[in-house]
């Protein structure tokens, strides 16, 4: 099933750049099955919505159908094999209008065009693996060294997008290569030591610790190594200080050669998100005239050429290699670790599917990950088709399967099952659809929006009480309070009651939820609580939930065909059961 040249990611870094483009072609699996029903279809319309809320940002009348249609082999096929629709052209468009008519830009039309993409984009598996993956390889505007890089932050995540079925090995490259993760993490313009400096360890450490590997040595089922009882480190302040040797000569794609200049380049938006070069042997001489330009540490263990740079798991690195051996050979050490399978297979069944995915679980999903030639589509077929994922138990006291919904995927899946109508495009052609900002304030997050290079919430952590005391991870639950609370709750009435189609005048920021569905049935409020439940619950509603809400329903007796349907979205979108992704 690989969809990908095993060259990409075997190579150098001419190799992995070469690769970055090597993505399927959009296709069309509907008839390559033939016109008999899928053998694997799901049961039904609640079967089908499940998966669809796994694998998308919520599902539509459309995706159900097809689904239905093709079965799931095949709709993963056909989705996996669409080609990603990108937002770095058309922020770019906008940016350049906006500044060609003198008015401020800012992340916010970024932002604008993500929120767009989860929205109505086609390739909504692709786009969801890009969101998991940006939450893994974190990039951020909160921080001031790219906060006012927006086409290229926009390009950067174009690149997860491109590469989220890709071999690991690729998409690990183009990351460490990019350099909005170059500034973020700093091994931009990162150099070889000086009299009085040495190489900054940012990058060495988190490429290690949160892009591949993590602290501790692991099976297959992501339970730790023990060595007398006691956790195995993958690797020490040693290993940090020899692997940051590896990421220095880092500059802009177009910085100058002749005459060199190291600080220049960065001038255009297309060399802000190309790979980055590296002044390093394969441009300037390690020694004699010329080498003050040379900034990529050639050198090994003792500072000198000759010994090796030992890194990760005793692997050495030869020394007096260009600056793209010397990457090339650091992240195929990487990728090539017995960690990398379990640990990246866990975070993504953690973003797709359950927060405490059981050991077996995660080993199934890493020996695909694992496998020869397989790619991170593999891997997120395996995810979505596994049994634990299809087919959870019931739900019983003290179960922790599922997960919370994240704020994001809980609005973008009432604007999916609503068929929300977008804005149409303003004088710059910008699409607005988060009525006034980012929301980062309102949901805790937003799309590379991290308070850190950890996250909005990390996988291992652990909500005090139940889920702590019964050694649960709750990651999402981690930008959960009673701030966030009230606030998450103030953006959906906003993206709720007061953003529906027919509305008297209505806000020109955020699309607009057609209620008709709804509406059809305002007399009866048992027949619009069955629409609730069949969109937004996948007919999952408790008999509590259901009471409530024809109570409610049935009490707003005065009340317009129109606020009845978004009061039952809004308190919809509240309630628990919502939020709980089973």
């Amino acid at each position: 099933m690989t969809r990908f040249s095993n060259a990409c990611g075997a190579f150098a870094v001419a190799a992995l750049v070469a690769c970055a483009g090597a993505h399927a072609a959009t296709h069309d699996r509907l008839f390559t099955y033939g016109f008999d029903p899928a053998a694997d279809a799901p049961a039904d319309a609640n079967e089908a919505a499940r998966f669809l809320t796994q694998a998308t940002f919520g599902p539509t009348a459309t995706d159900l159908a097809r689904l239905t249609a093709l079965g799931y082999d095949a709709w993963l096929e056909e989705q996996l094999g669409m080609a990603p629709t990108l937002g770095a052209p058309v922020v770019e468009q906008v940016v350049n209008a906006r500044i060609a008519a003198s008015q401020s830009v800012s992340q916010s039309q970024r932002i604008q065009r993500w929120y767009w993409q989860a929205a109505y984009a086609p390739d909504q598996l692709r786009q969801r693996m890009a969101w998991a993956l940006s939450q893994i390889f974190v990039i951020s505007d909160q921080s001031s060294s790219i906060n006012n890089y927006i086409v290229p932050m926009a390009g950067y995540y174009d690149m997860l997008a491109k590469d989220a079925f890709a071999p690991y090995r690729t998409l690990l490259g183009d990351v460490t290569w990019h350099p909005m993760m170059g500034r973020y993490l700093s091994s931009f313009r990162n150099q070889k030591p000086g009299a009085t400096t040495s190489p900054d360890e940012n990058y060495a450490r988190e490429v290690m610790q949160l892009f591949s590997i993590g602290l501790v040595l692991r099976d297959m089922d992501f339970t730790p190594i023990l060595s007398n009882g006691v956790e195995i480190p993958t690797y020490d302040q040693t290993t940090i200080t020899h692997t940051a040797k590896v990421f220095t000569g880092f500059t802009w794609s177009d910085a100058p050669l002749d005459p060199p200049n190291f600080f220049g380049g960065g001038l255009t938006f297309a060399a802000q998100y190309a790979p980055m070069q590296c002044f390093g042997t394969e441009h300037f001489p390690a020694s004699g005239s010329g080498s003050n330009n040379m900034r990529h540490d050639v050198t090994g263990d003792d500072g000198t050429t000759g010994t090796p740079k030992t890194v990760v798991g005793g692997m050495t690195i030869p020394p007096n290699q260009t600056c793209a051996q010397d990457v090339a050979d650091e992240l195929d050490i990487l990728a090539a670790h017995p960690n990398v399978p379990p640990f990246v297979s866990r975070q993504l069944i953690q973003r797709f599917v359950t927060s405490n995915p059981s050991p077996q679980y995660i080993e199934r999903v890493a020996q695909v990950f694992d496998a020869p030639g397989a790619d991170l589509g593999d891997v997120i077929k395996a995810i979505l088709m596994d049994d634990e994922a299809r087919h959870p138990a019931a739900l019983a006291g003290g179960d922790s399967y599922g997960k919370l919904r994240e704020p994001i995927l809980r609005l973008t899946a009432v604007w999916r099952a609503f068929n929300a109508q977008a804005q149409p495009p303003d004088a710059y052609g910008e699409v607005k659809m988060s009525a006034g900002n980012s929301q980062t304030g309102a949901f805790g997050q937003g799309p590379l929006e991290s308070p850190t290079v950890f996250n909005f919430y990390e996988p291992d952590y652990q909500q005090p009480g139940s889920f702590a005391d019964n050694d649960r991870y709750s990651p999402e639950l981690q930008i959960l309070s009673e701030a966030s609370a009230y606030s998450t709750a103030n953006a959906y009435y906003n993206f709720s009651a007061k953003a529906y189609q027919g509305m008297s005048n209505p806000p020109t920021d955020r699309p607009l939820l057609d209620l008709s569905t709804l509406t059809a049935n305002a007399t009866s409020p048992a027949a619009m609580v069955a629409t609730i439940d069949r969109s937004l619950l996948y007919g999952t509603m408790s008999a509590n939930m259901r009471a409530t809400l024809t109570g409610m329903l049935s009490n707003l007796n005065g009340a317009s065909a129109a606020e009845k349907a978004w009061s039952a979205i809004y308190v919809t979108m509240l309630s628990p059961e919502f939020a709980t992704q089973r």
